[in-house]
């Protein structure tokens, strides 16, 4: 019996072909501006925190430098040797698994440095063995070699330069990361992504390693100690970075009084609280461990995968699961909590959120608390999922199967509980007012100034004259139109199976392209045939399409779960912030259009080469009555 070797068929291009695809993967996958900084701090403090051989703290230093669009970070580990390095650069080549079971590591899939080197067209690094090895890497065109589109071009070359006495920055042993961000890289500008040195250590203590959580206990070899340096019109800042995650009752004033739940319990044999904190606060938070957790699952919190009571209890035990929560009945406090954390409104960082930390490591995905009732305000709690020997996720959504079961089956329960436990200590939600509320307008007054916006073009040639009697000027006036041209039968082949104002999303519509209006096949014309796995997908309405970029940066929506944008006008060509850009492009010709009646396509810098499909009625209106 002969035997045969099927790769051995591959040839050398094929073989540089397809390992640029897996570096082009990589890079793909990292969708958060934080990755930056958090890649190379997590190599960091992993080094310092599990190494052997090192005296005193382990230390690291991140460098932000907004003049030089780089960064840079530091610690005071062993080193790399120069056999070591060259795979520490290629993908998926890690030596850390072990000692992440062992508790000692968060991170060990071996595609971070990839990232750094490839995903940026500046890559040095520079490093000092305990040994006394002194050398510095330098790879330039990383990023540049990604989108070059011809899949036999050579990567670039690095160079490895050994260093003499009082050469280099690293005065000890240890080793120094730095990238340069540019026009191809995510984010483009550093002072963009991180605007003041106070939000950039907001983003060290919630994004990255830096900002470990606990419990469960991470397990290290010495304590950690942490400083940014930021760089801002030739001016620099030291700042020292507190090495715990910032939950969201810390960094507060007078003005927010916060009640810890978990330390009345301890202290008081009392059913019901003091006089002085009866109704006395603004949130109160505790934590479930494991113990907790399994009296308050019942037989009805079982998922997909934990099938059973037992397999929930037994999933708890093995991942050591805690849950931090806090509550709060004021809105006041989750703005204010921004403002005192220096936070911009368009971050998540101090926002009402689910969260996840796996041994130690706080994961920047999140996602609003998903509640099967709306009793209470989901976006007035936070959940802090704490788990242990569960694989760390900087963002990527690839958390186990079991992971995300466990978070959808305990997530009512844990925060109904503590929005109970809360309620005698919390300050009740204040009552509207007798008086109008403030820019509060007679509906009779408000009628007459949006009757001086007629809508444009409401005659559509065919169909009897649209009722929506003036332009749109917020999201429901979108969707009202939208449903009236659904019900005239210019827009029949969009069928929405729902319109909500609770989910996250607010439609879901089923395509059917043989009932198209002649008119639109005219005029905006798709293809005649759709994959049937394209036939259906989530809608967004939006006054202007640009607006979806504050969602997508706030984390209220994904790009990947979203198929159609509906809006009155497209808004800007472009719009960028806080490090990601959104673009709309007129669909031309049916296609880039696919669907019928499509008018733009929206793409995020982010999101690689995936479009949504923009219907902007504005456009679809003047289309549809144009004389030629």
């Amino acid at each position: 019996m002969a035997k045969i070797q099927p790769l051995s068929a591959l040839s050398e291009e094929v073989q540089n072909a397809w390992i640029k695809q897996r570096v082009t993967n990589i890079i793909k996958s990292y969708h958060n501006a934080a990755d930056v900084i958090a890649e190379p701090i997590q190599n960091a403090v992993d080094e310092v925190l599990a190494a052997d051989g090192i005296d005193g703290p382990g230390q690291v230093t991140v460098v932000l430098d907004t003049d030089q669009n780089r960064i840079s970070v530091i610690d005071n580990g062993r080193g790399i040797s120069t056999t070591e390095i060259t795979k520490y650069l290629a993908p998926d080549i890690g030596t850390k698994r072990k000692a992440f079971h062992e508790g000692w590591v968060r991170g060990h899939k071996g595609v971070g440095m990839t990232f750094l080197v490839y995903g940026f067209d500046f890559f040095e690094l520079e490093s000092k063995t305990l040994t006394g090895e002194h050398y510095r890497v330098r790879l330039e065109g990383g990023r540049s070699w990604i989108a070059d589109e011809l899949s036999d071009a050579e990567p670039p070359e690095g160079n490895l330069e050994h260093l003499q006495a009082g050469e280099g920055t690293l005065a000890s042993h240890g080793t120094r990361v730095t990238i340069a961000l540019g026009p191809r890289t995510e984010p483009r500008e550093l002072k963009r992504a991180f605007p003041t040195a106070e939000f950039a250590t907001v983003a060290l203590q919630n994004q990255t390693a830096i900002g470990i959580v606990e419990p469960p206990q991470v397990r290290k070899k010495r304590d950690l100690v942490a400083s940014l340096e930021y760089i801002a019109d030739a001016k620099k800042k030291r700042i020292s970075v507190d090495t715990q995650f910032r939950y969201p009752h810390k960094g507060l004033d007078a003005s927010l009084k916060v009640f810890d739940l978990d330390a009345w319990f301890r202290s008081s044999r009392r059913t019901h609280p003091a006089a002085r904190d009866n109704k006395a606060y603004h949130a109160c938070y505790i934590t479930f461990g494991p113990k907790e957790l399994k009296t308050l699952l019942s037989e009805q919190d079982v998922g997909e995968n934990l099938t059973t009571v037992q397999e929930v209890h037994e999933y708890i035990d093995q991942h050591q699961v805690h849950v931090y929560a806090m509550f709060s009945n004021s809105a006041k406090y989750r703005d204010r909590l921004g403002e005192l954390w220096n936070s911009p409104k368009n971050r998540v960082l101090h926002a009402p959120r689910l969260r996840v930390a796996t041994d130690g490591m706080i994961s920047s995905w999140s996602r609003e608390v998903t509640l099967t009732h709306r009793g209470f305000n989901v976006d007035r709690t936070w959940l802090m999922y704490q788990l242990r020997g569960v694989e760390p996720d900087m963002g990527r959504k690839d958390f186990p199967p079991d992971l995300h079961d466990f978070l959808q089956l305990s997530e009512d329960r844990i925060a109904n509980e503590v929005a109970t436990l809360s309620k005698p200590f919390l300050r009740p939600s204040k009552q509207r007012p007798n008086a109008p509320l403030e820019g509060y307008v007679l509906p009779a007054v408000k009628a007459h100034e949006r009757r001086q916006l007629p809508l444009a073009n409401s005659v559509i040639p065919g169909y009897p004259q649209i009722s929506f009697q003036t332009e749109p000027q917020c999201e429901q006036d979108v969707i009202a139109l939208f449903g009236e041209l659904v019900g005239l039968g210019i827009l029949r082949h969009f069928k929405p199976v729902f319109f909500s104002g609770f989910d996250h999303y607010d439609s879901y519509f089923d395509y059917v392209p043989n009932e198209v209006s002649e008119i639109v096949v005219q005029k905006l014309p798709g293809e005649h045939e759709i994959d049937p796995r394209d036939s259906s997908g989530v809608a967004e309405f939006k006054l202007t399409g640009d607006s979806l970029l504050d969602d997508l940066l706030t984390g209220k929506k994904r790009w990947e779960d979203m198929k159609f944008l509906v809006c009155w006008t497209a808004g800007r060509p472009s719009t960028e912030k806080g490090g990601d850009e959104i673009t709309f492009q007129r669909a031309d010709d049916s296609t880039s259009r696919q669907f019928h009646g499509v008018t733009h396509l929206a793409t995020l810098q982010s999101a690689g080469v995936r479009n949504i499909f923009v219907i902007a009625l504005s456009d679809l209106l003047s289309k549809l009555t144009e004389q030629h």
